[in-house]
């Protein structure tokens, strides 16, 4: 019984040596130590309360924000309003929808019907429907060939569990991970001091492509390389944002970050050109699971939908 005890506990603090490392190597920017910006549990364990109560309030239709932002609630932003609303029309901070009652159709409907009526409702004007709507919509980018509002859509659907709706760290699944998600808003003390390579492999490769936690998963296989780079586009334009005290500064991010910073150095226009992404990208590439020849590397483009190549995102961004 002694020795197996005295087994496990070997592999047990074997198991932590690599989580330690993790820890330490996680904390560098550029080959420097920097700050490691996160959460406290507390404030995890009241977030994960905070999504919950939100999502049950938007099944019920009821408006105003579990997160104290006038205006807006967290998972979806629509669902909370409708003037065919039985009780009346629901303001943004108070009433009853009637999203769970009567029709169930939402504020978001009428803007559908809206724009289906005015034949508007085609290419870009669908795409925007909710996504530039209810979310910060950017005119210019801060990396040249890649488009911010195209990387917010793939933050929500794969990255807002852990590293939350405002990219601080805090989503509902943060508080199960060990270590804990970065604060990705934090610019100057950290983000704006990681290079664009750096933030490129990681989302690729996930956290072993960089000697850090596994918790973070390789995006590399379910999107490509041109939606990786509007992701980092996407945490760029929001460097050093506070939590908005009203809807008018959650729509109107000002960033931290300087597009003239070396960290800026490589984009999507010329990656092609850098040694050091290439190499990356030859690592990624390798450690990828799924690559069955040229034509299925992350690195290739795939034309269709709304994606656009860097080229055509440097004409149409700023």
């Amino acid at each position: 019984m002694n020795a197996k005890w005295l087994v496990l506990l070997v592999v047990a603090l074997f198991a932590m040596v690599p989580a330690a490392m993790a820890a330490e190597k996680r904390c560098k920017a550029q080959g420097v130590k920097v700050e490691c910006p996160t959460q406290t549990k507390e404030a995890l364990e009241k977030a994960a309360e905070n999504y919950d109560k939100e999502a049950m309030d938007m099944l019920k239709g009821r408006a105003g924000s579990t997160y104290g932002i006038t205006g807006f609630d967290y998972l979806t932003g629509v669902g909370k309003r409708s003037s065919g609303s039985k009780a009346g029309a629901a303001t943004l901070e108070k009433g009853d929808s009637g999203y769970s009652k009567g029709t169930g159709k939402t504020e978001m409907w009428e803007r559908y019907d809206k724009m289906k009526k005015a034949q508007a409702f085609t290419g870009d004007s669908a795409y925007n429907l909710w996504t530039n709507s209810w979310s910060p919509s950017f005119k210019t980018s801060l990396v040249p060939g890649a488009n911010p509002n195209e990387g917010k859509q793939w933050f929500y659907v794969y990255c807002v569990g852990c590293h939350g709706w405002l990219l601080h760290g805090d989503g509902p699944t943060a508080i199960r991970l060990d270590p804990y998600p970065r604060n990705l808003t934090a610019g100057a003390e950290y983000m704006n001091k990681k290079t664009n390579v750096e933030l490129f492999t990681v989302i690729k490769g996930g956290g072993a492509a960089v000697e850090l936690s596994d918790a973070m998963p390789a995006w590399g296989n379910l999107i490509q390389d041109q939606d990786i780079w509007n992701v980092i586009a996407w945490i760029r334009a929001n460097a050093d944002t506070k939590k908005p005290a009203n809807l008018e500064e959650y729509l109107n991010p000002k960033s931290s970050f300087d597009p003239k910073s070396s960290a800026n150095a490589v984009t999507p226009l010329n990656a092609a050109k850098s040694a050091e992404f290439n190499e990356a990208q030859e690592m990624l590439e390798a450690m990828l699971a799924g690559r069955g020849g040229d034509e299925l590397k992350g690195g290739g483009y795939v034309d269709g939908g709304l994606r656009r190549t860097p080229e055509e995102e440097a004409k149409r961004m700023k």
